[in-house]
C-alpha cells in the first residue's frame, strides 16, 4: 500500500509515522512549573545528534493551536530541564505522566516517584537510573505546525552505579539492566528483547 502524504491528513500521517518509525527513545522530562512545582512528561520524538557540543533533541507540540505543552513553556522560561531515561520498571509511571493537566498541577503528586538533588536548581527522579541535566540549547519551530524542535545540551550525566563498569579507556552501560522502554504506534511500547552484537568493518 502506498501513501501520498501531499494528500494525507497531518493526524493519519502522525499515526502511521509512529507505527512505522519504531521503536523510539523515551525522553522522560522534567521541569521547574512557575510556582516551584515540577512538571514530567514522556516524549517519544527524541533522539541524539552531536558528542561535541552534547546535543539531544526532542520534539514537542501544543495542547492547543494557542496554547503550548507545559514541558515546552517552562523549557522556553527556565532555560533547563532533567531529561530520564525510564526504565520497565517506571512504565506505568511514564504513561500515568502523559496525562493532560492544567497548567501547574505536577504529575508528581500522585506519583510512587520520588525527588533527589542533582543539578544545582533541578533534582532528579531517585528512581531513573539515567538522568541527564540538559540547558536549552536552541528552539525551531517546525514551519507552520505546532511543534518544535527543542535541542538540548547535556551538562551533567547520572548513571547508577548497579548498571555501569568501566573497561579500558570506555565505560560500558549494562542496557539489559537498565532494561529502557520505548514507544511504538498506539498505546504500544516495546522492551528489550534479543540483542546482537557485530562489530563495524574497517
Amino acid at each position: 500500500m502506498i501513501f501520498d502524504f501531499q494528500q494525507t491528513n497531518p493526524l493519519d500521517r502522525y499515526h502511521l509515522m509512529t507505527q512505522t518509525v519504531t521503536p523510539r527513545p523515551i525522553a522522560w522530562i522534567l521541569t521547574k512549573n512557575d510556582n516551584t512545582t515540577y512538571n514530567l512528561a514522556p516524549f517519544s520524538f527524541f533522539s541524539v545528534i552531536s558528542p561535541d557540543p552534547a546535543l539531544l533533541v526532542v520534539s514537542i507540540g501544543n495542547k492547543s493551536d494557542s496554547v503550548q505543552k507545559d514541558t515546552k513553556r517552562n523549557l522556553i522560561r527556565e532555560q533547563e530541564c532533567v531529561l530520564h531515561i525510564p526504565s520497565l520498571e517506571q512504565i506505568h509511571a511514564v504513561n500515568d505522566s502523559a496525562a493532560t493537566l492544567e497548567y501547574g498541577v505536577s504529575e508528581l503528586e500522585n506519583a510512587a516517584l520520588s525527588l533527589t538533588s542533582f543539578a544545582p536548581s533541578l533534582p532528579r527522579l531517585k528512581e531513573a537510573k539515567v538522568a541527564m541535566y540538559c540547558r536549552l540549547f536552541e528552539l525551531h519551530n517546525v514551519g507552520d505546525s505546532p511543534f518544535s524542535a527543542c535541542y538540548l545540551e547535556i551538562l551533567k550525566l547520572h548513571v547508577d552505579d548497579d548498571i555501569i563498569k568501566q573497561e579500558g579507556d570506555r565505560n560500558i552501560i549494562n542496557n539489559a539492566q537498565l532494561n529502557p522502554i520505548s514507544r511504538l504506534g498506539g498505546s504500544d511500547y516495546a522492551v528489550l528483547g534479543k540483542t546482537l552484537t557485530i562489530k563495524r568493518p574497517n
